[in-house]
């Protein structure tokens, strides 16, 4: 089954201030994740959260698989996306 996609207010301000290359490149990235997002996301430790690579970048999400739905919380650079 698909799951839908959707992305919290900062993750698309986040995005937005990408250059536009690496935008597109972690937009179809986490599209691609859709089908089935457990193959290419790995969970954060000690957060219900899991996060995607995407070379220098990573992306923020939660799963929820009773509505199939991923959510996109943050996205950017790994240094700068994960609260300390």
């Amino acid at each position: 089954m698909k799951y839908s996609l959707s992305w919290t207010e900062p993750a698309e301000k986040m995005l937005g201030k990408l250059p536009d290359s690496i935008a597109h490149r972690i937009y179809n990235k986490v599209e691609a994740i859709a089908d089935n997002p457990y193959r290419t996301v790995e969970k954060c430790e000690g957060y219900s959260f899991y996060h995607q690579r995407i070379g220098r970048y990573r992306a923020i999400l939660e799963i929820d698989d009773s509505a199939l739905l991923v959510t996109v919380h943050k996205v950017g650079l790994r240094k700068r996306v994960y609260d300390r």
